[in-house]
Order: C-alpha cells, then structure tokens, then sequence
C-alpha cells in the first residue's frame, strides 16, 4: 500500500508540472527594434533591369525605376551609378510613400557585342535598410551582315487603273546609309509611273525623290542631309515607288517583271534578294 501511495502522488505531481514545462518551453515573441518603427526604409519595384541593343545600332527604350518610402518619416534619398554607359534620371528626390519614377537609359555609344554590368544605388543614411542596389545587364548583339536590298509590290497582281506599292528595302547592311541611288525599271505596256516617297527608313531625310530619265526607267536617290543615318544592320524600306496599271489590252494572268539595279553610294555593293518582283495581271 505504501508503494502504490508513493506511485500515485509522483503521478500527480508530474500531471501538475506539465502545463508548466510547455509553456515555458514556448518561443516567447520580442518586440521590434524601434528604430525600425521609426526610421524610413527604401522600397524599389525591381532589383534588375535588362537592356538589349544592337552593335552600332539605336539606343533601346527607356525603362523606369520606382522608389518610395515603406517606412515611417520622411525618405530623403540619391541614386546613383557606376557604369558610364548607363544614366539615371532624376538622381535625387523624396517621398512619405508616395511612389517617385525615375528613367533609366542607356547609351551604346561606340560599344562592340557583349555583356556589359551594371549597378544603380538608391540610398540615404537615415533609411533602416540603405543602400538598395538594382543591377543593370547591357547585352549588345552583332548586326546583321546580310548586306542585301529587296523589291516587292503590293498588290502583285491587280486589273486596269488599279495603283501598286513598290517598296524596295535593305537588310543587314555592312555600312550605315547617308546617300543612295539606283535605277527602277519597269514594263510601259504594262504601267504608268506615278511617284517616288520616303522609306520607312528614311522618312525624316532631307531628300528622297525619283525622276523618270527615260521610258520606263526612274532613276531614284536619296540624302539624308541632317537627319541620322541608317545605322548598320537595320532592316526595312528605304523608298517606295508607285505605278499605275495601264494595260488594257493585256491577258489575263499575264506577268511583268519591275527591276533595280545600279546601286551607287551606300548601297553600292549590296546583295539583290531578289532583284525583281513579278506582277500579274487580271482582268
């Protein structure tokens, strides 16, 4: 009777105690730093930006950078970076949590292919968690070398009266473009010519124009004068020629071909694919 006695008080005792023991093996929750509470704290929308150009081609769009103040008070901060490729825009500003945008842009310059690094850092002493750091990645690819010039025509294939887009385009030149010439030919029992206008490449040049220097031949050149160059590698129209569908008596089905050829100054040289385009005729 005594052991059984002494069995069922340690029981007791040990029921007593456990709720104690668990609870004091509990993480008991501490309360934050202060300063953290107090204090402004940088917030950006992305920690990364990537930029992708081509060598000796046009700079790529802009991108915008947001910051602002997660915190409590008053975020005083500066940006700045470390690369002399790279510019952000403003390099200073404020905020209470309103969000503040800044443009990031790059300049190529003269910078050959590859992968070029960058950082930008946002920061102000006052801030818990200063300087935050966005890294910036350039990669500039190699232009194309196809090194060719096209024509085509819109519609290619139409009746009587019917007007057709001849739009001649280049593709990967070698050397960038300031000036250039070459010779349209085309059928006169077939069409009339009506006009000679800019390319999608070279809408703000100071002069493109054609002139008809004999029965179905339009000798076509163009300047850029003031206006950029076309870089090297690019890809589009330079001019665009039209004619009028004139043939009455032709059949149908009938086909004629539109040339060029006698490609002078920065073109010179170029690769013709193809060098004509075919138009049918329907009645």
């Amino acid at each position: 009777m005594a052991m059984h006695s002494i069995i069922i008080r340690l029981t007791l005792v040990f029921y007593f105690l456990l709720p104690i023991s668990v609870i004091n093996c509990k993480k008991i929750p501490t309360s934050p730093d202060v300063e953290d509470l107090t204090h402004p704290v940088i917030w950006t929308n992305i920690s990364e930006m990537l930029f992708a150009a081509t060598e000796s081609g046009l700079n790529p769009d802009s991108q915008t950078l947001q910051v602002k103040n997660s915190g409590a008070g008053t975020l005083n901060y500066t940006i700045s970076d470390d690369a002399d490729w790279l510019n952000v825009s403003p390099t200073s500003s404020s905020s209470t949590g309103n969000i503040n945008e800044h443009a990031v842009s790059v300049d190529i310059g003269a910078l050959s292919e590859g992968n070029y690094n960058g950082s930008i850092t946002i920061a102000d002493p006052n801030a818990t968690n200063s300087p935050q750091t966005v890294s910036v990645t350039l990669e500039i690819s190699s232009p194309l070398t196809h090194n060719e010039i096209s024509i085509s025509c819109d519609p290619s294939s139409a009746g009587t009266g019917v007007i057709i887009t001849i739009p001649i385009e280049i593709k990967g030149n070698i050397q960038e473009i300031k000036a250039f010439g070459l010779d349209l030919t085309y059928d006169t029992a077939m069409f009339e010519y009506q006009s000679v206008s800019e390319g999608d490449k070279t809408g703000d040049w100071s002069s493109v124009d054609g002139n008809e220097v004999s029965s179905g031949t339009v000798r076509i050149g163009g300047f850029a004068g003031s206006a950029e160059p076309i870089p090297r590698g690019s890809v589009g129209s330079i001019v665009k020629v039209t004619l009028k569908v004139t043939c009455s008596g032709c059949d149908d089905g009938q086909q004629s071909q539109i040339c060029i050829q006698e490609y002078t100054d920065d073109i010179g040289g170029m690769t013709p694919e193809p060098s004509c385009t075919s138009f049918t005729f329907r009645k």
